[in-house]
């Protein structure tokens, strides 16, 4: 089955088999943020597919987990168990109630209904592998967050972002409306409904993820995925709005003695052959 691309799709594709969101179309009725099965795919097969080495076995925090996709993504994956984070009590229902209709056992994941940051000030539970998508542009506390993980000493943060493109080092600031789902959920730092967040430049970002001890050592190819499958809905990551990387933890100041030494920090990882 190939992917629905749309309106938006502009060149050749290849046409692909089915992708994990259509094997749980659920998760496109627990939501009213938008979603196009083809980008879920597609986003699918660079987050989860991509890194199943590091998922394979792994304790996983799943940051701002929504309505559980890719929490079940991340144990379809091989993950050993899933540790969840989502301030809106309604999509916390909403995951526990598709992972059952899924048969996903209990014991396999936890998914806690707090804000981010409360949570991981004092958390009782260990990490291998943290799901950082679609959240660090719905915040600007990003010291507090990185130094946060550094302390539980994952062995990757796996990455999906927007960011500002050009090469300065740069956050671009913005507002979102805590009343809408698809943005930052109201904290102590909210003004009203309104919460001022940021999209960092990809320099920036780097720049931030070193000074707390993690080294990108790997990013998805989106050209190549697009080449292959065409644009449709995932040309912001072909205009480099946005970004998908694999980040290593090596200890704050080890990242900064690898540069010096002159060793390589960054492979990029195309897509498989077969889309798998």
């Amino acid at each position: 089955m190939a992917f629905n691309r749309g309106k938006e799709q502009r060149g050749t594709s290849t046409a692909r088999p089915k992708g994990f969101f259509d094997d749980h179309p659920r998760f496109l009725e627990t939501s009213t943020t938008a979603n196009h099965r083809g980008r879920l795919n597609l986003r699918h097969e660079a987050l989860i597919t991509a890194n199943a080495d590091a998922l394979d076995g792994a304790r996983v925090l799943d940051m701002a987990s929504h309505d559980g996709r890719w929490t079940l993504a991340a144990l379809r994956a091989g993950a050993s168990h899933v540790t969840g984070i989502e301030a809106r009590p309604e999509l916390v229902k909403h995951a526990a109630d598709t992972l059952d209709s899924y048969a996903v056992s209990h014991d396999a994941y936890r998914i806690i209904t707090g804000d981010i940051f409360e949570v991981l000030a004092d958390p009782d539970f260990e990490v291998d592998v943290v799901l950082c998508f679609g959240f660090l542009y719905h915040t600007l506390r990003y010291p507090e967050l990185l130094s946060s993980l550094a302390r539980m000493e994952p062995r990757h943060l796996l990455l999906d972002t927007k960011v500002w493109p050009g090469p300065e080092r740069v956050i671009r600031l913005g507002v979102d409306d805590a009343g809408n789902e698809g943005q930052a959920a109201a904290d102590a730092y909210t003004g009203g409904t309104k919460t001022l967040v940021g999209s960092p430049s990809q320099s920036a970002l780097r720049m931030m993820l070193r000074v707390y001890g993690f080294q990108v050592e790997a990013e998805h190819d989106w050209r190549a995925t697009i080449e292959r499958y065409g644009e449709g809905a995932v040309k912001s990551y072909a205009q480099g709005e946005r970004v998908s990387w694999r980040a290593r933890f090596v200890g704050i100041g080890a990242v900064q003695t690898r540069q010096r030494t002159g060793a390589p920090l960054t492979a990029s990882i195309p897509p498989a052959a077969d889309g798998r």
